[in-house]
């Protein structure tokens, strides 16, 4: 049985502290101003008095929303085009909107306008109504800035198919697990803090 060596490697002291300077520096470099911006933006958000007039309120409902995992699924049986009790589930009483500030200005939320939007593209595909391309086509706009907004960057398995006799790159999402906010916690604010009567 041969004994274990043990290696000594030696560095020379000033080195040892010039290595450790210049990484501490290096990192508060990059680090610093990342977290300065971070507590700055932060900060003024989460004191920031808004008086509710022209621009000056949140960009979002200030609430905390928590964090949950979905993995995607086909929706199957439910949603379908013809199922209109089950969309009208995802919808709060209020239709998503909400009073805030000293004045009772009242918004809607983002998330019930895009679920209002994927409503609209399926009662216009189910009725073909006439003039409802005007209010589809608004939608589709609307929906593609949110899609483009929110940068999904989950990824989804390659499911590789044959089209046109030729094999093809393809995804259905199935399965993919992805971070999400729980939207049943943003309706149930909705729901407890409705607008009031509409007024100019």
């Amino acid at each position: 049985m041969s004994a274990a060596r043990s290696i000594t490697l030696t560095v020379p002291w000033n080195v040892a502290v010039a290595t450790f300077m210049l990484l501490n520096v290096a990192l508060m470099w990059v680090v610093t101003p990342r977290i300065s911006h971070f507590l700055l933006v932060t900060r003024y958000y989460s004191e920031h008095e808004y008086t509710y007039i022209g621009t000056d309120h949140p960009m979002r409902l200030p609430i905390n929303l928590p964090t949950s995992y979905h993995a995607l699924g086909s929706g199957e049986p439910g949603f379908s085009l013809y199922a209109d009790d089950d969309w009208a589930t995802l919808f709060p009483a209020s239709d998503g909107f909400t009073d805030l500030g000293p004045q009772n200005r009242t918004f809607l939320v983002s998330m019930v306008h895009q679920l209002h939007c994927l409503d609209v593209f399926r009662v216009g595909f189910v009725t073909n109504r006439t003039g409802y391309a005007h209010h589809v086509e608004h939608c589709l706009r609307y929906m593609l800035q949110m899609v483009l907004c929110n940068a999904d960057a989950t990824l989804e398995a390659d499911e590789p198919g044959m089209r046109d006799g030729r094999l093809e790159h393809a995804a259905g999402g199935i399965g993919s697990v992805r971070e999400c906010k729980d939207w049943t916690a943003l309706r149930k604010y909705l729901d407890e803090h409705p607008a009031g009567p509409a007024h100019l």
